[in-house]
This record gives structure tokens, sequence and C-alpha cells, in this order.
């Protein structure tokens, strides 16, 4: 009798031990990113996490995971939404293949500066997207920046739209990016950014597109020597959530998530500002790439089309978009 209570008793506390295993493992969340180490995104991502253990008492813990070890940031957010991945602080071109709506951060020459484009950002604005992404099975806990975006290559520099014909630019898979470049008379070429610095060098692609510090973090000014500063198109990382993972999740752990991610994102897009400002002072410094500034308006009148092509596409949130960010201008000026 004692030895059959004794199995019992072991059935009992195995299946207990099972299932506190499993509770231990659904408080412990994966987040993955493709930024390299160093960059303000994957500095964030590690202070997010050590901010969710302390605000949730250690009852919640985020394992980070960058450099696109998890897959492209595509293939990271269709992970978030079956569930196989919990997190993940993404980019705008990649939610936008799933979010279409995501596609109006990156109208070009929306913002005149970073804080114009995070008042519409954080404003009704980014509330719409927000909206559209939970219905695509994916909750928005904050918008970090990704910055302005600039273009290098190694044929010539680039300081009116004309220098670009001709140019093979590769960018994210990303509708807007591609469409903009297009209308500047060069051919996009989309690809994975961890292909990014192979097919520079081999000369697959004449150049690319992207924020000074992804430029750098990922040495990219090893493989390019004209960078040309535009500033041609602003765009937001979008920190994601899984809504089937926000869902079985507590009321303190979901509070404990969207606090981290907030303070996360005003320590990450302050890296953004000084980053961008240092790192140029640099590279005109070492000379690592040949600086020129752009006709600005000559640019911008090269891709007024853009902003007929995606008022088809998307309707009533463009023109929304333009008016909150010429008062948002206005208001930073």
């Amino acid at each position: 009798m004692k030895i059959k209570q004794l199995l019992v008793t072991a059935a009992i506390g195995a299946a207990f031990g099972t299932a506190t295993l499993q509770a231990v493992a659904a408080q412990e969340l994966v987040m993955g990113h493709g930024a390299a180490p160093g960059n303000p995104r994957s500095l964030a991502a590690d202070k997010m996490a050590s901010l969710v253990e302390q605000y949730s008492d250690g009852e919640l813990q985020i394992q980070v995971q960058g450099s696109e070890q998890l897959g492209s940031d595509l293939q990271m957010l269709q992970q978030l939404q079956t569930g196989a991945l919990g997190l993940s602080a993404n980019s705008q071109g990649a939610m936008a293949n799933i979010v279409p709506q995501a596609n109006v951060f990156g109208l070009p020459f929306l913002f005149d500066s970073p804080q114009a484009a995070w008042e519409v950002v954080d404003g009704p604005i980014g509330d719409k997207v927000a909206e559209a992404a939970e219905k695509r099975g994916m909750k928005v806990l904050s918008w970090w920046s990704n910055g302005f975006r600039q273009i290098t290559n190694n044929v010539r520099p680039i300081q009116q739209p004309e220098d670009m014909q001709g140019l093979k630019i590769r960018t994210p898979e990303d509708a807007m990016t591609i469409s903009i470049i297009e209308e500047l008379g060069a051919s996009p070429t989309p690809m994975a950014f961890g292909e990014l610095y192979v097919a520079l060098k081999q000369g697959t692609v004449d150049g690319q597109e992207n924020p000074l510090v992804n430029i750098i973090s990922s040495n990219l000014d090893e493989v390019q020597k004209y960078l040309a500063m535009v500033d041609y198109q602003y765009q937001v990382t979008p920190v994601l959530i899984g809504m089937s993972t926000w869902q079985r999740l507590s009321e303190e752990e979901r509070s404990a998530l969207l606090k981290a991610a907030k303070e996360a994102q005003d320590y990450q897009r302050g890296l953004m500002l000084t980053q961008g400002d240092d790192l140029l002072k640099e590279i005109k410094e070492e000379g690592s790439m040949a600086v020129s500034e752009v006709d600005k308006a000559a640019f911008r009148k090269a891709v007024k089309p853009v902003y007929d092509q995606w008022q088809e596409e998307l309707g009533g949130i463009v023109t929304d978009a333009q008016k909150a960010a010429q008062q948002a201008n206005k208001t930073d000026s």
C-alpha cells in the first residue's frame, strides 16, 4: 500500500513538475531582430530585455537573438503571426508587406526632422497602423526609430536626381522604397540585409540605401565609395509581439512589456540621433567614403509622383499623414 501511495505521489509530483516547467517556459519569450551588435536596435533590445525582467520581478524574461539569427525581418514577422516567435524589433518595410498601412511612414521627404516624425508616429496615424497590425496577428508595443535613409554607391557621387540614373541599388523588400528608387531612375534590387555586404563587395549591386548607423555598424563603408546625404525617407522600427503570445500573458506581464518597450524606445531614439551625428563627423574626418550634399529641392520634385501612386494604394491615410506631418514640421521648426 505504501509503495502504491509512493508511486501515485511520484506521478503527481512528476506531473506537477512538468506543468511547472511549462509555466516557466511560457514566461520566457524570444525576441528576434536583424541588427548587428552595437546598432541602436540591438542595444535597445538588450535594454528592453533587462527592463522586462526588472518590471516583472523576474516572472517574464526575454532572450534576444539578433543579426538575423532567426531569419529575415519578414520571416520573423511570419513567425510572430504563427506564435513560433514571441517578439521582434523589426523593420518598416517588412511590416508593410503584411500591414500595407505601414508604408505611409515612408513617404518621401514627409518629415523635416526625427522629432516631427515621432510626433506623427506616436499620434493617431501610428494608432491606425497599429490597429491594422492587430488584425494581421501582431501587436505594436512601441515605435522605435530607423532614422532617415541615405544612399551610397561605388559608381559616382550623387548630388542631383539624374546621378541616380542606371544605378543598381539594393533595397529591402519594401514597396514604398522600391517605388521611390524607381522614380529616381535607379534599378531597385530587393535582398535580405544579411546578404548586402557580399553583394556590394562582389559588385552584384552598385549601392544601397540605409541610415548611417546601419551602414557603419555593418561595415558597409568598407565596400562603398560614395555617400549621399539625401534624408529622402524616414522609417520606423516597429517592436511587435504576436497576438497569440500577447493573449496568453497576464495583465502584469503585459504591463511590464509595454513599460519596458516605451523606455527602450526613448533610449533607442536617443542613440539614433547621437550615433548618426557622430558617425557622419567620423566618416568625413577619416574619409572612409566621399560625402556629398544633394539638391533636396530637386529630389523632392522628382519623387512627387510617388504620392499619387500611394494615394491610390492606401487612400485617406496618405492625406491624413501629410496633414499631420505638415503640422509636426511647423511645430518642430
